[in-house]
């Protein structure tokens, strides 16, 4: 059956292998077969298209490198040719002889070759580009998307190695079968030469780009021909050791790339490296260099990488003599290394290299160790690439590359010396000699380097990339269902306004600060004269009473401005404050949305704790829905407006009542009458607070009374709809979408390309999430450590008077008891610290819990003064045993260590009372902006302020 026009290049690859002549149909600079060829000024043939862009950007000849015009002659004896070779294979079904004039240095020779239809019926060998194009299928269109998206993964790369002049560069040029290594024997490879492959359907381009040796800047970027490119290779290179002083002109901190894009090619990255030598000193140096560069690209990639080590066959081979050989064994290299014995022509003892190439032993029962053999994974191959003679074969390089295959091919299957036929045909039996031979071995392990290597480390790298796109979609907040929506926002407005949120810890601490502390003050100073009798002439009575009146109505405009800022300014910004992933401790992570934690302390181990609970209850970001939140600001400042208003009225009418002239709170008497000197002419009037009714209470209980409750407010919000995200948040939400479909389609792509079935990807997945979990557990461990050592300094730095000292008889089984009672409380207190609550997995905020409520909430005066008292008087029994009876320092010692801990816990609270109390205008404001992350929003904080384990606010 004649063979589809899909396989043309597949079936040209094999007829130009046995008629190497016929590449002269290949156009010198896309390297495909021509459709309109023309015959440039230079003699040479080229496909009309590519001749033209190349001349509209250089006037230099892409085959000669010597200036040409822009003349184009068509050349239609060539262009039938081509026409005629397609139609042979559309049909196949008779023999077809060909004949075209020969183009280029060796113009108007005549050309002819005769296909019958057994050259084109099946392909009998493949080139390293078929071979791989059978993985590379399916990575070929998201190589680029593995790069970007999983973070710079890389299929392996392919690095050759070897000594100076074992011949690096033709084995590669063979690989690839694309000359743009440096042929010319003074110039031999001084730098890091890349081949980037790339599959691109409909197209093919080759440019040349230097850059430095990490690739970070580009120093030049070129066009150049694909069947002679190794001339701007060299040309490249020698501009670069012209930049460099006298020495080894080896060049360490740049390298050179050439990217091919061609259809038949796979996606694959090929790694020339200069040779290594022993001298002199300072080039080995230099050169070793470039090698510690590729071995640390190679670890950054997962060591992933496949060596090729070249080792010269000339006279008596011997590979553990090479540095490159050394290089390898040294760094462990072997697993991932194919051998290659090349200028096998140059060797003088076939029977040594059978034995070296094959691990087997000599005639004389030398083992391959004793030769000097080192055993690699891959196994070794011997290869024959002795360059044709002739300076036809300078510029026309694509018929040289095809007739050393064939050379090659023939030298093996037939050598001309006796002694190396028989050794010959071991190595062709063991599949050793040859290069086609060196494609299989490197094509095998190649793919059984990504079957048992790779594909753990890609798949692994996609279930992280999958983990954080869906982590990053979760975290944004952005809720498609209308109903979940509502469900969620409502909750969350819940869990920032409600009862046991932070606004109730706001409005706790403005009646605090605000009203019980400020406002109380400052109307006892106004009213202070009044307390023991305020004396004044009668007719500046009112004027007194007046200014007074001013002064107590500055005093409720004050309040209402810090009930504003406190109750209302600050609501949006905690409706539109976002949710992040957070630290919270030592060695625990959270949801933290300003002070507030969505977890309890110690639920979360890990960032994958967090995502695996978020899978559970997802999350929604009120700041993405912002007219959703400015419907609630509305509909709270229509509230705190209106109580606000009857505060100002209710306040205003109690000032008004105390300074009217039959005030409740004041007696104004006669200086004459109540005064201690009886002057007949006093005309002065005394005002006194009465003391049957304090203005002060009833001043403030009238503010207290018209404070807003969360719980007054919960149900404004209830009948408002949230609608629709901002566009910022769909933009984002969509863009986090694509990034999961690109992930997923890279996932896909691996699976197919590697033949992963479902059960082995189960499998791969729970190992995944179980080393997450022990890579976690391992870093919580190290951290507690860390922790613990740094205590065990700290105590050993602690001086031994102040170390308690528990040998000493406490005198009397009183203080005895105390003691122990007060050790089992701060034990109590310690356990409850460090183990917490119970608390299931959903998303709710703490109602009940007293070591939450006590932390949220900031306590009054007089609850520090009743919990200061139990403490004194702790402090007081001791002295009155003392006093019965003399107690030994030795054991009153712990009693002291131990009363400690709780009087310091107390003390924390009235500290920051008093930090709050300093700043008026922010102190209450503070407990939200900036949360208690400063006081408690770790593990440490919360068990120095005496909160429980629990911290969801």
């Amino acid at each position: 059956m004649a063979p589809e026009l899909t396989q043309l290049d597949d079936i040209f690859r094999q007829v130009a292998r046995k008629f190497p002549e016929v590449t002269d149909w290949l156009c010198p600079i896309r390297g495909l077969l021509m459709e309109d060829p023309v015959k440039a000024e230079d003699g040479f043939n080229y496909e009309r298209a590519a001749i033209q862009t190349w001349l509209e950007a250089s006037d230099v000849s892409p085959q000669t490198r010597e200036r040409m015009g822009k003349l184009l002659e068509e050349n239609i004896c060539l262009k039938g040719v081509i026409q005629q070779f397609k139609a042979f294979l559309k049909d196949g079904v008779r023999e077809v002889t060909l004949a075209w004039t020969h183009g280029g240095l060796t113009d108007n020779t005549k050309r002819k070759v005769t296909l019958a239809p057994s050259d084109v019926e099946s392909i009998s060998r493949k080139e390293m580009c078929q071979e791989l194009s059978k993985f590379f299928k399916e990575l070929d269109p998201v190589e680029d998307l593995l790069h970007s998206t999983l973070d710079g993964l890389k299929v392996p790369k392919i690095v050759v190695v070897g000594d100076e002049s074992a011949g690096k560069s033709t084995i590669l040029e063979m690989l690839a079968m694309l000359p743009v290594f440096p042929r010319n024997a003074r110039c031999c490879t001084r730098m890091a030469i890349h081949l980037r492959l790339r599959r691109t359907p409909g197209v093919s381009r080759a440019t040349l780009t230097v850059s430095s040796a990490k690739g970070e800047t580009k120093d030049v970027s070129m066009d150049m021909p694909q069947e002679n490119g190794w001339l701007l290779v060299e040309e490249q290179m020698k501009r670069l050791q012209q930049e460099l002083s006298e020495g080894s002109k080896i060049i360490s901190d740049k390298k050179i790339i050439v990217e091919v894009h061609r259809p038949d090619v796979p996606c694959l990255d090929l790694v020339d490296l200069p040779g290594m030598v022993q001298s002199p000193p300072d080039k080995a140096r230099q050169i070793e260099a470039i090698y510690e560069q590729q071995l640390n690209d190679d670890k950054s990639n997962g060591n992933q990488c496949i060596y090729l080590a070249v080792v010269a066959a000339s006279g008596q081979a011997q590979p553990h003599t090479k540095k490159s050989v050394e290089f390898i064994v040294k760094h462990g290299l072997q697993g991932r290394t194919c051998g290659i014995f090349s200028k096998c022509d140059e060797n003088n003892d076939a029977d040594a290299l059978r034995a070296l190439t094959l691990g087997e032993c000599t005639e004389d029962g030398e083992s391959a160790e004793s030769l000097g053999g080192i055993q690699l994974a891959n196994g070794w191959v011997a290869t024959m690439l002795k360059a044709p003679n002739g300076e036809h074969f300078k510029h026309h390089n694509f018929e040289r590359i095809y007739l050393q295959q064939k050379q090659e091919a023939d030298w093996f299957e037939n050598p001309m010396v006796p002694d190396r036929k028989k050794h010959f045909a071991s190595l062709l039996a063991g599949r050793a000699a040859g290069v086609f031979a060196l494609v299989a071995r490197v094509d095998a392990g190649y793919l059984k380097h990504l079957q048992e290597n790779w594909k753990e480390f890609a798949v692994r790298r996609i279930f992280e990339k999958e983990a954080e796109a869906e982590f990053r979609l979760q975290l944004l907040g952005v809720v498609e269902d209308v109903d979940e929506r509502q469900r969620l926002a409502q909750q969350e407005v819940q869990r920032r306004l409600g009862p046991d949120s932070e606004m109730t810890t706001m409005r706790n601490a403005f009646v605090k600060e605000v009203i019980n502390e400020t406002t109380e003050e400052q109307v006892r100073q106004v009213l202070k004269d009044f307390a023991s009798g305020y004396s004044c002439e009668a007719h500046n009575f009112r004027e007194v009473l007046k200014n007074k009146k001013d002064e107590l109505m500055s005093i409720l405009e004050n309040v209402l401005k810090e009930m504003q800022a406190c109750m209302v300014d600050k609501v949006q910004d905690i409706l539109l404050a976002s949710s992040k992933l957070c630290k919270d401790g030592v060695s625990d992570f959270n949801i933290c949305t300003g002070s507030l934690r969505l977890y309890k302390q110690g639920a979360c181990k890990s960032q994958w704790d967090v995502q695996e609970k978020l899978k559970e209850e997802r999350i929604i970001q009120l700041c993405c829905y912002r007219d959703y939140v400015q419907a609630i600001v509305r509909e709270h400042e229509k509230v705190c407006s209106q109580t606000m208003r009857n505060l100002r009225e209710a306040g205003q009418e109690y000032i008004n009542l105390l300074v009217d002239r039959r005030s409740p709170y004041l007696q104004v008497k006669s200086s004459f009458r109540h005064g201690k000197r009886k002057d007949s002419s006093d005309s002065r009037v005394v005002i006194q607070t009465d003391g049957h009714r304090d203005f002060v209470d009833d001043f403030l209980v009238c503010c207290l009374e018209h404070v807003p409750h969360p719980e007054q407010q919960q149900d404004l919000y209830k009948c408002i709809e949230v609608g629709a995200e901002t566009p910022e948040a769909r933009a984002d939400f969509e863009r986090l979408q694509e990034v999961r479909g690109l992930v997923k389609t890279a996932r896909e792509s691996v699976i197919r390309a590697l033949a992963i079935g479902e059960d082995e990807l189960q499998q791969m997945r729970w190992k995944f999430e179980v080393d997450q979990y022990a890579k976690e557990d391992a870093k919580e461990d190290l951290q507690m450590a860390d922790v613990h050592h740094m205590e065990a300094e700290s105590e050993r730095a602690t001086p031994a008077s102040s170390q308690p000292r528990s040998a000493a008889p406490v005198a009397g089984p009183d203080l005895q008891e105390k003691c122990e009672e007060a050790a089992d409380e701060v034990a109590s207190a310690r356990s409850v610290t460090s183990s917490g609550d119970t608390w299931g997995d959903t998303w709710e905020p703490v109602t009940s819990h007293s070591a939450s409520t006590s932390e949220a909430r900031p306590p009054s005066p007089s609850s520090v003064q009743e919990e200061k008292k139990p403490v004194e008087a702790k402090k007081e029994e001791p002295k009155k045993d003392e006093e019965k009876k003399p107690v030994e320092t030795k054991k009153e010692e712990p009693k002291k260590e131990e009363e400690k801990k709780p009087v310091e816990a107390k003390k924390e609270e009235p500290k920051k009372e008093e930090a709050m109390k300093g700043d008026k205008e922010f102190g209450y404001a503070k407990y939200w902006a900036d949360g208690r992350a400063k006081e408690g929003g770790g593990r440490e904080g919360r068990a120095k302020e005496g909160g429980g384990g629990e911290r969801r606010e």
